[in-house]
């Protein structure tokens, strides 16, 4: 005869087994998850430097820095994970957004970026009427082949 206790050990196994599978599929999930973010603002951190430094040379850095920094207070307004982000004389530092980049709902960080890009471009075209806008375009397009 087989010892019930043995089907109690069975049992309360096979659930172990089961819960334990299922922490690690959350957190593969969480991993993917976060490296996919992590690419994001990857992606929008290269995108951003490429804009200033395309730009500086023709605005000079003082403009630069006060353009960037008009894109952020315009995108804040919207978007508050966005004042993670500072503007330094060589860009903008993205350092504390990705510290507290687990915290934060992924496609929340990628619409705010978004939008602190077309911002950027709202304000070159304000300022320069297409022409700069127009020619980062090209740029950025030829860039992505």
């Amino acid at each position: 005869m087989n010892d019930p206790n043995d089907y109690s050990q069975s049992t309360n196994h096979n659930q172990i087994s089961a819960k334990v599978e299922q922490i690690l599929e959350q957190r593969v999930k969480q991993l993917k998850t976060q490296a996919y973010q992590v690419e994001v603002l990857k992606i929008y951190q290269d995108l951003l430097q490429v804009i200033w430094n395309r730009i500086l040379p023709t605005v000079g850095q003082v403009t630069i820095m006060t353009i960037m920094e008009r894109a952020l207070v315009l995108t804040k307004e919207k978007y508050f994970l966005i004042s993670y982000l500072h503007i330094t004389p060589q860009g903008i530092s993205f350092e504390e957004l990705f510290l507290i980049l687990e915290q934060e709902e992924g496609l929340k960080i990628q619409e705010a970026l978004k939008q602190l890009v077309v911002n950027v471009f709202d304000i070159l075209t304000l300022l320069t009427g297409d022409i700069l806008s127009q020619q980062l375009l090209v740029e950025l397009e030829n860039r992505k082949n």
